[in-house]
């Protein structure tokens, strides 16, 4: 099937809406040039108003772990004991690279499914003694895992600790309020509920975190004195940005301020809500538990008898791209992403050829089912 007949409906990539590649399609001009120096500006203006920080934000070319590098080298110094909370494959990332910075690191994981309450973070605190830096996903994409990230900042200052997020399947889906929190640092890439391509990285700062900047651990790509003057200026230009992708996010961020970000989270918690309504009432079970679900994707075991691979091919053939799991879940899960420019009319189709796929695969549900749970709860919500 062509590519633009497919409905991309992983964690990421996602979707992008026609105004941004559009927008991409502009021109490439100097990344020295007072237009683009403008632009830039305006682009970091409207991150901060998305992770609402009245602190520093770092956009670089690179992915969501390029932007998790910067990320843990504005934090780790020296011998820094790192407490990395484990809800899915990806902690994994923020592990080795704390490692290799040299940092002291130590992994408590949750039971498969479940995230950390601020009791679980209190208990680990206890057994490890001091640490100076709390890492852990707000999503796990791997598991559909969400963390109570505010409780959990709280108990980060009450024990001295610096708290990093790792937002890449969360920010502009999901609140990542770093002042309000007290996050000192979070990052994301451009492709999941910003709806962007691939291809940028961002690093934002608190406030009060931004004050006491300092860098740490600098190699040659990754020089956080350097990149911040950078922000200040393109002028100082350190890293060649990624002018066309800039363009793009400039007019993401426009669609994410224009629906406003009370009711973009709202929408995001809806669609989930949906997602998980109809996969229940297929009878496939979640991985995620009760109170730990996310907003912006979500996991589901594969029924007995139906195979991923199999699975993959069946959505293709109906248009649909999902995905498969990760490390220990790989074989055993697929996920749903539901995030950025994805819509209802995308959800129902979704759901639509999984009902077909699962019927040819030999997991038998009665076909429109599901899809009209989905439908009469959208009509309840005059959608």
């Amino acid at each position: 099937m062509p590519h633009n007949k497919i409905i991309l409906m992983t964690p990421g990539p996602t979707l992008v809406d026609y105004d941004i590649l559009l927008a991409m399609a502009q021109p490439t001009i100097n990344h020295g040039s007072p237009e683009f120096e403008e632009l830039h500006k305006t682009v970091i203006s409207k991150l901060k108003k998305v992770f609402e920080t009245e602190g520093e934000v770092i956009l670089i070319p690179g992915s969501g772990t390029s932007a998790m590098d910067l990320a843990l080298r504005s934090v780790v110094r020296g011998k820094s004991k790192v407490l990395v909370l484990k809800a899915g494959y990806f902690a994994d990332y923020l592990a080795k690279g704390a490692r290799l910075l040299g940092a002291d690191v130590v992994v408590e994981e949750a039971p498969l499914g479940m995230g950390f309450s601020p009791e679980a973070l209190e208990d680990a605190l206890k057994k490890h003694g001091d640490v100076d830096v709390i890492a852990l996903q707000h999503v796990d994409t791997s598991t559909s895992v969400a963390n109570p990230i505010s409780d959990l900042a709280k108990v980060a200052r009450e024990h001295g600790s610096r708290i990093i997020v790792d937002c890449v399947a969360s920010a502009g889906g999901m609140r990542s309020n770093l002042d309000g929190w007290g996050i000192d640092v979070c990052f994301t890439g451009s492709q999941k509920a910003l709806g962007t391509p691939p291809g940028l990285g961002i690093v934002a700062f608190s406030r009060e975190f931004s004050r006491e900047l300092e860098a740490q651990n600098k190699s040659l790509y990754f020089d956080l004195d350097m990149l911040r003057k950078e922000m200040e200026s393109t002028k100082n230009y350190y890293v060649t940005p990624a002018v066309n992708l800039v363009y793009g996010l400039d007019r993401a961020l426009d669609l994410i301020l224009a629906e406003g970000l009370e009711k973009r989270f709202e929408r995001h918690r809806f669609m989930a809500s949906l997602v998980r309504s109809a996969l229940m009432e297929m009878g496939v079970e979640l991985v995620a538990k009760e109170g730990y679900r996310a907003d912006t994707v979500t996991a589901a075991y594969l029924p007995r008898g139906v195979e991923w691979s199999s699975l993959y091919k069946e959505m293709r053939k109906r248009g649909i791209e999902i995905a498969g799991g990760l490390g220990e879940l790989k074989g055993k899960i697929f996920r749903i992403g539901h995030m950025g420019q994805v819509g209802y009319n995308e959800l129902i189709s979704t759901i639509a050829a999984l009902e077909r796929s699962f019927n040819t695969l030999g997991y038998e549900v009665p076909l429109g089912k599901a899809l009209t749970k989905m439908q009469n709860i959208l009509a309840s919500r005059s959608e």
